[in-house]
């Protein structure tokens, strides 16, 4: 977490920065840190920013919505070059006062934002508003962590295909916003909270990064202008009572490249981006949703960089009880098996020992298993079985709406007839109640399943949910107390994440509700909802020090052909799903539509457009490209690479043995000319490339240059791509 204030002046005094009055009477204080300074007015609002040489008329100020100022502002300058600026607001007709203290710090490389906020008397609330406006002309450009870089709403009526946009570019200014967080298919969200400005000509940005450690509540919203302006709006925070609400947010100066704030956010708070248990990283790989126990031809699923299957929720007796409380790893239950066909080797009972037999299964064959789990759903078939059980019964588990109204009866949230799957009920994670059941089943997680990877977190959609019988001390919702279900998960994550991975386990999430602070906790991702290219690229670029696979379904791959489908997950980091045998609601192996039909499920829908579904020689052919960026993480140094006439498009990451550099689409072409910049020794870097249908890959012979400047290499291109293998 972040510093206290009083750490942070004993810090900052060590810093060669300072503050001082500025020479304009509307620009009284200035406050300097390397390469980036902010000159202040009396009233605590940014009226200019240096940047090296270059002189901005930026402006910049903390509101909020109907409040007016009381008098002058009080300015104190602080040690090591900091200035705090006190106002006091009115609050509209109500007249409720406020505190408001902006105050402004240098750093080594950033000039950090501080705000606090105070207000006596009864609840209430009003949107928080930091808004900074920069003088864009028509050649500037702006980036961010968007689910979708210019806002097209998918109008293709297949669930399974979701237009995918490249989102690692600049875009003009738009008068539009994104909400920060929400549902990963949307166009309408960003997943970190970052905002870039920049001017390609004169290879200068500027980035606001707010921070992750912040409470930040749902619905919080950035909006842009055209014109430059840059708003960062937070609802439904609780004033009154003399609580405080901090916030921060830096401004930085870099290259006019996208990865110059995501370089610095990432350097800054690395929790946030590095996966706590490190070894998630060797479970990077194509993925499945399996309940299939039988073995598989290993060398293939090696072939195809298959690396995890995600266990398929069909091992617990009900949804929320994941191991019931067994004594022995022999003792065995009535499994959830309702949905799956007769199948004699996966008998309807299981135990904690079957389950591990199959995770020592895949892990001494290469493999993992995750776990299923969810926290916000909780019963079976609720509405249709009232509870029969007396609260001391022994056996009271196996009555799920018995056990949740005498164990955790204030964490139901949404019951009714059928809310969700397997007539489950919606429940709060942050009930402590719950909570420390949930911790528990993490408990037994680790007890009975010693070779399991660990679990993975489903449903996480209901983050997006308010618990108005609850208080989280910080919500207000139509004037109401209540607990954000995403603090609940907080609350929760931060005692189960520890546990987990302390005994070497990993938590994987399927981000549903995609945002950047909610996933400190995560070592992975899969996301079930991966093939709709909104998904990825959130899942991506939240993942981008993390393994993330992707769900893929058989139309997925075809549409619009299966070289894009490769090329787009090569591009972002990401692994799609492996056709893996009983895979539900994804991509299958190879076998008609009719054998499938009859052998998995009647309650999957037919696929009239195919009548044999054959995509595991696609697989086959890119899985040796997708196992070089196993343990990716993104190369952010400035301007690290570049396809010359953008002819292709590239990224670059860093993998235990080098670098791996995928090139794509590059349609017809036979060659792309790329060069590589700013990343260490690069001039003692042996370049290897491979293509889709190699097995291992050759040498790059053709150095265009070798420079101060980077090394630039002609990059043979087989189907529009190569991943080029860099080594020393």
């Amino acid at each position: 977490m972040r510093n206290s204030f009083l750490t942070g002046l004993v810090f900052f005094s060590l810093l060669a920065a300072h503050a001082q009055p500025a020479a304009d009477s509307s620009a009284q204080y200035k406050v300097s840190a390397k390469n980036i300074a902010t000159t202040l007015s009396a009233n605590g609002e940014i009226v200019s920013l240096t940047a090296g040489s270059r002189q901005i008329n930026l402006s910049g100020r903390t509101s909020l919505d109907d409040c007016t100022q009381v008098g002058p502002a009080k300015v104190d300058q602080l040690a090591g070059g900091a200035v705090a600026f006190t106002r006091t607001l009115r609050h509209g007709d109500a007249g409720q006062i406020v505190t408001v203290v902006d105050r402004f710090l240098p750093t080594d490389d950033s000039v950090r934002w501080e705000i606090e906020i105070v207000s006596d008397g009864e609840p209430w609330t009003t949107p928080i508003t930091t808004e900074v406006n920069y003088p864009a002309t028509p050649a500037t450009r702006f980036w961010t962590a968007w689910s979708d870089p210019v806002w097209t709403e998918n109008t293709d009526t297949d669930k399974h295909t979701g237009q995918w946009t490249y989102p690692l570019v600049f875009e003009p200014l738009r008068d539009t916003w994104w909400t920060y967080g929400g549902r990963n298919t949307s166009a309408d969200h960003i997943v970190l909270p970052l905002a870039t400005i920049a001017e390609p000509a004169d290879d200068f940005g500027l980035s606001i990064a707010f921070s992750p450690e912040d409470t930040i509540l749902c619905n919080s919203r950035l909006t842009t202008t055209q014109a430059g302006a840059m708003r960062f709006s937070r609802p439904t925070y609780r004033l009154g009572g003399g609580k405080k609400l901090q916030f921060e947010m830096d401004l930085i100066t870099h290259e006019a490249d996208w990865r110059g704030g995501l370089r610095w956010l990432t350097a800054r708070y690395p929790e946030f981006f590095q996966p706590p248990n490190p070894h998630a990283n060797m479970m990077a790989g194509c993925a499945a949703y399996s309940g299939d126990e039988d073995p598989i031809d290993v060398a293939k699923f090696k072939k195809m960089s298959f690396r995890l299957n995600w266990k398929m929720c069909d091992d617990f007796p009900y949804m929320g009880m994941f191991i019931p409380p067994v004594t022995n790893a022999d003792q065995t239950w009535e499994r959830e098996w309702q949905d799956e066909p007769e199948v004699a080797d996966k008998p309807h009972f299981t135990s904690t020992g079957r389950m591990n037999d199959y995770a020592h299964y895949l892990r001494t064959n290469g493999f993992y298993v995750l776990d299923y789990f969810n926290v916000t759903e909780f019963g079976r078939d609720m509405a249709k079985n009232p509870p029969t059980r007396p609260a001391g019964d022994p056996e009271l588990w196996r009555d799920p709406r018995a056990l949740l109204a005498t164990q955790f009866p204030n964490a139901l949230l949404i019951g009714g007839a059928h809310p969700t799957a397997y007539g489950a009920w919606i429940v709060d994670p942050g009930d402590p109640d719950f909570l420390k059941f949930m911790v528990e089943q993490g408990d037994l997680d680790i007890m009975w399943l010693p070779d399991s990877g660990g679990i993975c977190i489903d449903r996480t959609d209901w983050l997006t949910q308010y618990n108005t019988k609850a208080d989280d001390g910080v919500t207000w919702v139509h004037g109401h107390a209540a607990r954000s279900l995403s603090q609940s998960w907080v609350s929760l994550l931060s005692q189960l994440g520890p546990k987990m991975h302390a005994a070497d386990k990993v938590i994987f999430a399927s981000p549903l509700y995609a945002r950047l602070d909610l996933w400190r906790q995560i070592d992975g991702i899969y996301d079930e909802f991966g093939y709709d290219g909104r998904a990825l690229n959130g899942s991506a670029l939240m993942g981008i020090d993390k393994p993330v696979s992707a769900w893929s379904y058989n139309e997925s791959v075809y549409r619009p052909d299966p070289d894009s489908f490769f090329q787009r997950h090569m591009l972002m980091g990401a692994y799609p799903t492996a056709p893996y045998p009983w895979n539900n609601h994804c991509i299958i192996p190879d076998m008609s539509w009719e054998d499938f039909y009859i052998r998995h499920s009647p309650l999957l829908e037919r696929d009239t457009g195919h009548n044999l579904i054959s995509t595991e020689k696609y697989y086959l052919a890119y899985g040796p490209l997708l196992d070089a960026m196993r343990g990716k993480k993104w190369v952010l140094a400035p301007h690290c690479v570049e396809v010359a006439g953008d002819t292709a498009k590239a990224n670059l990451f860093q993998v235990p043995t080098g670098y791996a550099l995928p090139v794509a689409f590059g349609g017809t072409a036979e060659y792309a000319d790329v060069m590589i910049r700013n990343i260490p020794d690069l001039d003692a870097i042996k370049f290897s490339v491979l293509h889709p249908g190699d097995d291992t890959a050759v040498p790059l012979t053709t150095i265009l240059s070798r420079s101060n400047a980077g090394v630039s290499v002609r990059v043979p291109l087989v189907r529009g791509c190569a991943m080029v293998v860099l080594q020393k």
